[in-house]
């Protein structure tokens, strides 16, 4: 998909990026991503993929509390996501809406299918945690770290994770880093590097 003059001028930071490029807008504007999520972290990072041009479509969950941000309204608590995420996408980003992508974002915790990218965000202890798996990397090893986590924080750590997952997200749509990993986000702000468990066949 080649951009159009008015996808230069919505993009421009992010094409300038080295990372990124008008070659890596063209293929994060063709994602697109699946979203399990209910809570402020799932939802912070449906803001800033939809910000960045790829499609986000939304499951049927209601909203919990804690979800409001970018995207929601407090007053939208309980409804559901994909229908509030129907009506703030158009005018957020309308480059954002159309269906589109195997990509599967979650907060723990989720069911896990299609090609992928698959992010999760969990927690652990007192730090969030986001999963990642590109199209090649070990499903099983990817579940077996994901089963150890719990429900992703919430307030500020959640916003933090939530913005974390919807980079590395990005990072999986551009074919950068590996195909395989986790990370940690802790107060106030530090991100660690987190251990992927093996599965009983990669182990």
């Amino acid at each position: 998909m080649a951009l159009s003059e008015e996808n230069i001028l919505r993009y421009s930071r992010q094409i300038l990026l080295r990372e990124v490029g008008g070659r890596g807008q063209e293929r994060l504007l063709a994602g697109g991503v699946r979203l399990g999520a209910s809570g402020g972290a799932g939802l912070t990072a449906a803001a800033y993929l939809a910000a960045g041009g790829t499609a986000v479509v939304a499951d049927a969950r209601p909203l919990m509390p804690g979800a409001e941000g970018f995207l929601v309204p407090a007053e939208q608590e309980g409804e559901p996501a994909a229908d509030v995420l129907a009506r703030a996408l158009p005018e957020f980003n309308p480059d954002a809406l159309a269906a589109r992508g195997t990509g599967l974002l979650a907060e723990v915790p989720a069911t896990w299918d299609g090609e992928g990218p698959w992010v999760a965000l969990g927690g652990e202890g007192p730090r969030g945690v986001a999963v990642f798996r590109a199209p090649g990397g070990c499903g099983g090893c990817f579940e077996a770290t994901v089963a150890e986590l719990g429900p992703p924080p919430g307030g500020v750590l959640g916003v933090g994770l939530g913005a974390l997952g919807a980079l590395v997200l990005q990072r999986l749509l551009l074919g950068l880093g590996p195909s395989l990993g986790a990370c940690g986000w802790e107060a106030p702000g530090v991100l660690t590097e987190r251990t992927v468990r093996r599965c009983g066949r990669c182990g």
